[in-house]
């Protein structure tokens, strides 16, 4: 990726953060504050993925891990959730300066996007495999009592 998108960042990042976190806590059906709990970790896990979203770095990696943890476990689709990636392509293109690379920033993206969407997925399974095993619990717990 060329170091143009990572001059873009580093100049515009509070900017670029600050719309891309206003879009993304769009999507939660309650109404979620930027300095709230949830709006905090948003930002930090963002953040990291801005700050590596250049260079590919191992704290994109934990910034889309993070992100993608905190959304798998809101009722959101997942079409929905990895729109984000989408808002902070538009976010991007809008600061970038004439003659930058639109197909590395459209590549670096959809990588992300597929990175998240992985990321998203197994939180969802780990979930509903703990809601799996609780139910079966559960139900042991009543054939016990049942049978006591």
């Amino acid at each position: 990726m060329s170091t143009t998108w990572d001059r873009v960042i580093r100049e515009n990042r509070n900017e670029i953060l600050r719309r891309w976190q206003e879009g993304v806590l769009d999507l939660f059906s309650e109404k979620i504050a930027p300095g709230s709990p949830i709006g905090a970790a948003l930002a930090d896990g963002m953040g990291m993925i801005l700050d590596g979203f250049a260079l590919g770095s191992e704290r994109c990696s934990d910034g889309l891990e993070r992100v993608a943890r905190i959304l798998a476990v809101h009722p959101i689709r997942p079409s929905r959730s990895m729109s984000m990636f989408m808002h902070l392509k538009t976010i991007l293109l809008s600061v970038a300066p004439d003659g930058a690379d639109s197909e590395a920033c459209s590549s670096r993206i959809e990588t992300l996007t597929l990175e998240a969407f992985d990321s998203f997925m197994a939180h969802r399974e780990k979930i509903y495999q703990l809601k799996v095993e609780e139910a079966l619990g559960r139900m042991h717990m009543l054939q016990r009592s049942v049978q006591s």
